[in-house]
């Protein structure tokens, strides 16, 4: 009986967690220190202009729908941020320590969003501390988890570069597994 509730706390502690993929990124990033941080200041457009592919190929974002879905504020503030693609806005960005960054959206000078985020540089990247994570039901036996969180970073053209991972995973029992996990990387534009 032990072996078995070690073998459950192993796999519950182990599994779940939505990881980064740095082939998506690698080529087209550079990577931040705590000295240079404040690189990230500036203003970017609101919506993306290239993504990159799970094999680190850039690509040019035809579809208005991609680009307002993945406005800059849906994966710094929420999945839930909506925009109209025929306005122009503005992304203020602005390094307050070397843990907090504060983003100011802005249409025609006035700030239609404002959010301050904590978080870690690592690894060349700021990690904000908006991670999110959702318990379904009792995971593995019946039930499972949503997890998601962001990385922020800058690209060789000093565009801002946001790179976004989705797991969704769960079982029945052990023995029926079943979920998606997924990276996106979008560029912004600096302006």
């Amino acid at each position: 009986m032990k072996t078995i509730l070690s073998t459950f706390f192993l796999i519950l502690f182990l599994s779940s967690c939505a990881s980064f993929s740095d082939k998506m990124i690698k080529e087209n990033k550079a990577a931040l220190s705590e000295n240079d941080l404040s690189k990230l200041e500036g203003k970017y457009e609101l919506f993306p202009d290239l993504k990159y592919d799970e094999k680190g190929n850039v690509q040019n974002i035809d579809s208005q729908d991609s680009k307002t879905r993945y406005n800059l504020n849906y994966f710094v503030k929420s999945e839930d941020s909506k925009y109209d693609y025929d306005d122009f806005y503005v992304v203020e960005v602005k390094v307050l320590s070397e843990n907090k960054i504060r983003f100011v959206t802005k249409k025609n000078d006035a700030v239609t969003d404002r959010v301050e985020l904590t978080g870690k540089l690592k690894s060349g990247f700021f990690y904000p501390d908006n991670k999110y994570l959702k318990r379904n039901g009792i995971p593995y036996l019946a039930g499972g988890y949503n997890n998601h969180k962001t990385r922020i970073g800058l690209a060789k053209d000093n565009g801002l570069l946001v790179n976004y991972a989705y797991d969704n995973s769960g079982a029945i029992l052990f023995l029926f597994w079943a979920g998606s996990s997924y990276n996106l990387g979008f560029h912004y534009k600096r302006i």
